[in-house]
């Protein structure tokens, strides 16, 4: 009896869902679509446009208009918040990290109603891979060719192997032809823009293959004729959404009513050395300088909770048992290693001799304050030649390591955090650090002549976090000449996908640069807005289908 009480319960239960509409089946076996029972928020909402850049969502290199392209555009893939590539405009796809073919989803239109095929894919990502004022342009290098394979699949092909490639396709698509029509280029994006009399708005694209959106369907557009007026705007109240970094040399103060967001992000706070000094050049050394930073203290206090504390430069840290990835100071084990260090004859491994190569630098290395930012040191002078040793760890000794800390004097942050990791290395018996704040121009031409004994640096790295420029000699941010074969092909055998957790241990033991922490991108939203706000890296409207008026 007790059993069919239950069986009866449940079909009670089923019938119940069969005749909501969420169930999506009412009366015998009429099937209906699922109901858009969101409850829309009236709330306005306004988004900068920055109308002096192109409309090309591609060629379109202004910082104002990227959330824009967020609403609008969608990419083969999203990065999420741990660097995976999830599919969004791709259904599926094959690879051997040099050959990849990208199968489209079948259920995708633009705004126009057009469907999106692989020609519209190609256009758009030649569009990128040919345009080096493309803000995408840096992830298409290695691209030999790009080509459709029928009307639903897209073969690239690479000139070395990547196996996150992936990662890098969030470059967003639009409809072959339509970046030259003088308005929008035709996209796919849960929004679509719509030209009233006096105004740009973006409203619902109710072709949108995600489905219904979420509580906001109607966003005003806010002309800005400048590139920097987008912050006052926002203070004001008529742009509703923006990035702002924090740690920045002129951080926003927005005020009033506002909720901040973080997003994860590429860009990697580090150490940087100067391998001409036969000191620097010991990775015991270098592993002791490590060893005796707290990075989670860096992040907690001069880098304001907004940065996450980094050992390995890739994002996030890998959980792997057989890594010891420890975000606290170690003196004692620091103390050690420096000793051994010093005591060495050689002052370092033959891996890790000094470069000849004379560094490139460009312009488009640098992303705002610091990417790819170096330092610079007064002589490089030591008090010893490397062959001698401190009198003991622990007690007084002679200084046989002085170290010029360069960091650029424009950024306060950047500064404070340089003078923590200075306290950090003078507690070590054998080491003298000074910090040497500098304006950026005096920073970067410091940088740029190879003039440093150490450097506090940032730079963005791509989403596939592929180090080269940082690590391989001749690289375009390897500043300090460092080179080394086991390195060069333990990176070869991560981006091949053969070895990873390899490339990991021989950064340890190396430890050619110090990973000190990942900054945080910072998302300002009015707060009242949006509940369940959950933005990805690259994208502000990530998860808009599920955004819920607060009550």
């Amino acid at each position: 009896m007790r059993k069919w009480k239950k069986c009866a319960l449940a079909a009670v239960l089923a019938a119940l869902c069969a005749l909501s509409t969420a169930c999506g089946i009412i009366g015998g076996d009429e099937e209906q679509g699922p109901v858009d029972n969101v409850k829309v928020s009236d709330a306005y909402f306004g988004l900068a446009w920055y109308q002096s850049g192109t409309l090309n969502p591609v060629l379109d290199n202004t910082n104002i208009n990227r959330v824009l392209c967020e609403a609008l555009y969608e990419g083969l893939f999203e990065v999420t918040s741990n660097f995976t590539a999830e599919n969004v405009l791709c259904e599926s796809y094959e690879g051997d990290g040099t050959t990849f073919t990208f199968t489209l989803r079948g259920d995708v239109t633009f705004w126009s109603g057009e469907p999106l095929t692989a020609a519209d894919v190609v256009a758009s990502l030649e569009a990128a891979h040919y345009n080096e004022s493309s803000p995408f342009y840096n992830r298409l290098t290695e691209v030999s060719s790009i080509e459709a394979v029928g009307t639903n699949q897209v073969r690239i092909v690479l000139s070395s192997p990547n196996i996150n490639f992936p990662r890098l396709l969030d470059i967003p698509i639009y409809r072959e032809g339509s970046a030259d029509s003088g308005s929008f280029a035709d996209g796919t994006g849960p929004y679509r823009p719509v030209e009233g009399e006096n105004q740009w708005t973006l409203e619902a694209n109710e072709n949108w293959h995600g489905g219904f959106l979420g509580s906001i369907r109607h966003i005003t557009l806010v002309t800005m004729t400048r590139a920097d007026t987008a912050l006052s705007s926002f203070q004001t109240g008529d742009v509703s959404l923006m990035r702002a970094s924090r740690i920045d040399p002129n951080p926003p103060n927005v005020g009033g009513s506002v909720d901040t967001v973080q997003t994860a992000s590429a860009s990697l706070h580090y150490l940087g050395f100067n391998y001409n000094d036969p000191l620097l050049s010991s990775s015991g050394v270098r592993r002791a300088l490590s060893a005796a930073l707290s990075r989670q203290s860096l992040c907690e206090t001069q880098l304001q909770t907004f940065a996450d504390p980094a050992i390995l430069p890739v994002n996030p840290q890998p959980a792997d048992s057989s890594l010891s990835l420890n975000m606290s100071a170690d003196p004692n084990g620091a103390a050690q290693l420096l000793l051994e260090a010093l005591q060495s004859d050689t002052g370092g491994s033959s891996e890790d001799e000094p470069s000849d190569t004379e560094d490139e630098y460009t312009d488009n290395e640098y992303t705002g304050e610091g990417d790819g930012s170096g330092g610079e040191s007064d002589s490089g002078e030591t008090e010893s030649d490397g062959s001698s040793s401190p009198s003991g760890v622990g007690s007084e000794a002679e200084t046989v390591l002085s170290i010029r800390l360069l960091v650029n004097s424009d950024n306060a942050f950047k500064v404070a955090a340089a003078q923590q990791i200075a306290a950090s290395w003078n507690a070590l018996d054998g080491i003298s650090v000074t910090v040497d704040a500098q304006p950026y121009e005096t920073f970067v031409s410091r940088l740029q002549s190879g003039d440093f004994d150490v450097y506090y640096g940032e730079t963005q790295l791509t989403a596939d976090f592929d180090l080269r420029p940082l690590l391989s000699s001749g690289g375009s941010l390897n500043y300090g000449g460092y080179s080394g074969e086991s390195m060069a092909s333990a990176i070869a055998a991560m981006r091949s996908g053969d070895n990873v957790v390899g490339f990991y241990q021989t950064f340890l033991e190396e430890m050619p640069i110090v990973p000190i922490a990942f900054e945080c991108d910072q998302i300002i939203i009015r707060k009242g807005l949006i509940d369940n706000y959950q933005p990805a890296p690259y994208n502000a409207f990530a998860g808009l289908e599920t955004w819920t008026s607060p009550e």
